[in-house]
């Protein structure tokens, strides 16, 4: 889910707050714990109303699914997610975000939502113990409210942090990612003549996107490539900006040589790896059914050697935390001890942070866009494990891990 970032942080009246690396496909109840210990700041700045005007909305629709559940058994039991519903957030279609977006979505999710639900999401009466209406519509409109919440509660975590994000711009990667998905590469861009008129403007944003992973700013990028379009001097632009551009997407998917690990043995077609014992042996088979089950490709698969190591991973739980690992290729796994580990969530969870043990990068990224005056945020490939919730192990994570622990 995430990996801590070291040395990043933000002052607020005189006081330095480190940036979050939040998952962006957290559950509400997840960002309520989230919100739950953000609120102890009391330097931040008073939230925007549509804000809380959303986050009110969300947490009437968990108090009243609660109540709902606490009358059924648990194979009815209302369910707002699970594994099948999980779609990722692709690169083509970012989740971008605002105080307006959210405003505007929720004014379009309440006008219509089935009276029976209206009547009581924006009551303060004593909730009632029943849907009202079938499951299925009872879902359908609940899951749109619990993404709008997802949406409050995101911003309200992350603006507090604006200036980091605004330069998270400079990873951006879809401008490579669009010219290689397009195959566009010099040759393409020799004659200006010969593009299509409906692929100009988007070739430009996408020479703008890798000139400014360079750190060049928007402007003098955008600037730069309408000059090349006029000289019709493309190729060259391109051939200045396109390696960094390459690398900065590189390093959403290779282990760093600061974060191998030096305590693995791959053996054939076994990489074992070494774990310090939970001290509740429920944890021991938690580990091994999710992990062993998910790093597994072709003959290959991972190992857990349970022991006690000095210097070797281990699994800590703290009431409220946002799941992460002490940096890339870190020792510690810290889980949320309030989130029962039958749950989806918190198996995917696990597997994922494990990743981050190996050296494993997040491949997902989010920024502040000062032209939109909204967040952005993506998944590069949301069919990988170190990307997205809907994601799992995959020859790519198989072949970094070969790379960097094989013989």
């Amino acid at each position: 889910m995430l990996y801590i970032v070291l040395g990043f942080s933000l002052i607020i009246s005189g006081f330095a707050v480190a940036k979050p690396h939040l998952d962006l496909e957290l559950s509400s109840d997840e960002y309520r714990l989230h919100l739950q210990a953000l609120s102890k700041n009391k330097n931040l700045a008073p939230d925007d109303p549509s804000i809380t005007a959303s986050l009110k909305l969300g947490d009437r629709l968990s108090k009243w699914i609660a109540k709902i559940n606490a009358s059924r058994p648990a194979d009815a039991a209302i369910r707002l997610t699970s594994p099948q519903t999980r779609r990722g957030i692709p690169i083509e279609t970012p989740s971008i975000y605002s105080p307006s977006i959210i405003k505007a979505g929720a004014e379009k999710i309440i006008a219509e939502l089935p009276e029976a639900m209206k009547s009581v999401i924006l009551s303060t009466e004593e909730l009632p113990s029943s849907t009202g209406i079938d499951d299925e519509t009872f879902i359908k409109h609940g899951r749109l409210l619990d993404r709008n919440y997802q949406s409050a509660a995101r911003y309200k975590s992350v603006n507090p942090y604006r200036m980091q994000y605004i330069a998270s711009a400079a990873e951006d990667v879809r401008g490579y990612y669009y010219l290689t998905q397009n195959k566009i590469g010099k040759e393409e861009l020799k004659d200006v003549a010969a593009i299509d008129a409906d692929k100009i403007a988007p070739i430009k944003d996408a020479l703008t996107k890798i000139c400014i992973n360079s750190r060049d700013s928007v402007a003098n990028c955008k600037k730069k490539v309408d000059s090349a379009f006029s000289s019709n001097t493309l190729p060259t632009l391109y051939t200045k900006y396109y390696a960094t551009a390459q690398k900065n997407w590189n390093d959403f998917f290779l282990i760093p040589s600061n974060g191998t690990r030096s305590d693995l043995d791959w053996t054939d077609s076994v990489m074992t790896v070494p774990f310090n014992t939970p001290s509740i042996a429920k944890f021991v088979p938690y580990l091994q059914i999710n992990i062993e089950d998910e790093f597994r490709f072709g003959d290959w698969k991972l190992k857990m050697n349970f022991g006690t190591f000095s210097n070797g991973p281990e699994l800590v739980f703290q009431a409220g935390v946002v799941p992460h690992v002490n940096g890339l290729g870190g020792n510690q796994i810290v889980m949320d001890s309030n989130q029962p580990i039958e749950e989806y969530e918190s198996q995917w969870t696990i597997r994922h942070e494990f990743g981050h043990v190996l050296g494993l990068p997040d491949c997902y990224h989010e920024f502040y866009d000062t032209n939109l005056e909204a967040y952005v945020n993506y998944q590069l490939d949301v069919t990988d494990l170190m990307c997205s919730r809907a994601g799992n192990m995959k020859e790519r994570i198989y072949t970094e891990l070969k790379k960097a622990y094989g013989k």
